[in-house]
């Protein structure tokens, strides 16, 4: 079954956003989409925290992280409720996702006025489960998105898409399709790490 889900998406226990948990559920349920991963920076506690709100499980919630690497590199954990320490290497970082069942995406590769590891063919050697080819804060957004996605694409990896929404209003604009058997965090994982996704978004 297809899922729709935003895998990017910070709460307000990011410094830098303003989405209270609770504006998050609303938007999320408001835009259609079957859940969201919450990638705060640098924490997974406000991931944790609306685990516990979602009780009546009416909606997927993705625990994640968004890592800051020693390069300035930022790299999600999907799937992820360990703390990642910041500022190690790329892949210590990834290394780090993987050994606590997480998968590690690397955000917004090609930002121009964000965190970025780049597009190279060294980056095939840091272990990275996917590409996110759609972010909706990018700009100038369609040729960094063409950019990504003939980089995944020449290089067989998954693709993934997110908002990387700081504000409730931008919630959902990028999201992904994932074909899954289940709503299983471990399946959509696994799904995720054998490409069955479909980048979505503006």
């Amino acid at each position: 079954m297809p899922l729709k889900i935003d895998l990017h998406v910070h709460t307000c226990y990011s410094e830098d956003s303003i989405i209270t948990l609770e504006d998050l559920i609303a938007h999320v349920r408001k835009n259609g989409l079957d859940g969201v991963a919450i990638t705060d920076h640098n924490t997974v506690e406000g991931a944790l925290r609306i685990v516990k709100i979602n009780r009546e499980k009416k909606l997927i919630i993705v625990p994640g992280i968004e890592v800051s690497t020693e390069s300035g590199g930022h790299i999600l954990g999907i799937n992820v409720t360990t703390p990642i320490p910041k500022k190690l290497s790329i892949e210590e970082t990834v290394e780090r996702i993987h050994e606590v069942g997480g998968i590690a995406i690397a955000a917004h590769p090609e930002a121009l006025f964000k965190s970025r590891i780049g597009l190279s063919p060294k980056i095939l050697s840091f272990g990275l489960d996917a590409i996110e080819v759609i972010n909706s804060s990018l700009f100038p957004f369609k040729l960094l998105t063409q950019r990504c996605k003939r980089f995944a694409e020449r290089h067989g990896l998954p693709q993934t898409a997110g908002s990387d929404s700081h504000i409730p209003e931008t919630i959902g604009l990028a999201y992904t399709i994932i074909e899954c058997d289940s709503t299983s965090l471990d399946d959509i994982a696994e799904s995720i790490k054998k490409g069955l996704t479909m980048p979505i978004g503006r």
